[in-house]
């Protein structure tokens, strides 16, 4: 196991089995990941095992660390919550791990961030470019030139045509449909089934088909 990366996953949710899933893909195509645990903030958890890995404790357990040698990646689905967690343990000597399912392809043109995970069944075409700590759940679509800020949260079965962007933060329900040039602002909530056919305002929540805002924080 000395050869192994050791990684830690933030959060023992429902996020965070699939995360845990996610990683034994990639171990079963090539070994590359030793898993240690979870941490959680619930104490409940704390000495338990979810999907058979311990739950290490909170997040303090991370100064633990002392050589920097362990890989962290934030499973939280929340893209808020997720933000303060990962800024709280920006301060350590760990590194943040990119996951991606051995199933997907990903072109040379196509960036992707530290601290992101790609589940199964998402594909790419060319040239875009994902941020850090972005989840992308199973079966998406992302064409050429999209832009994904930090933190997004990316349901499954969502399509994103060419050259969309979403901002920081933003959260896509299950089968959202964001249409060609489309600009999504920043912590904007997208609600599922949506068809994105114009810009959607920073800090709001938006439904339907086609998309309308329904609610905008100030």
């Amino acid at each position: 196991m000395d050869h192994l990366r050791k990684i830690v996953i933030i959060g023992a949710g429902g996020l965070g089995r699939e995360v845990l899933a996610t990683l034994r893909a990639c171990n079963a195509a090539r070994k590359e990941w030793d898993v240690l645990g979870f941490l959680d903030s619930d104490s409940k958890l704390a000495g338990s095992k979810v999907g058979g890995v311990p739950v290490l404790g909170g997040d303090d357990w991370c100064h633990r660390d002392k050589d920097g040698s362990v890989h962290y990646v934030c499973a939280i689905g929340n893209p808020k919550v997720r933000s303060r967690v990962v800024e709280k343990l920006s301060g350590t000597r760990g590194k943040f791990a990119t996951i991606v399912h051995p199933e997907v392809r990903v072109p040379e043109s196509v960036e992707i961030g530290a601290g992101t995970v790609v589940m199964a069944g998402t594909r790419f075409t060319t040239d875009s470019k994902i941020g850090s700590h972005v989840v992308v759940y199973l079966n998406c679509s992302i064409t050429h030139d999209v832009s994904i800020g930090d933190f997004c949260m990316i349901a499954p079965g969502c399509n994103l045509a060419g050259a969309c962007c979403l901002e920081m933060g933003v959260e896509l329900g299950t089968g959202v449909s964001v249409l060609p040039l489309r600009r999504i602002g920043a912590w904007a909530v997208i609600g599922a089934g949506s068809v994105v056919n114009e810009d959607i305002p920073a800090n709001s929540t938006a439904v339907g088909v086609p998309c309308r805002v329904i609610r905008q924080k100030k």
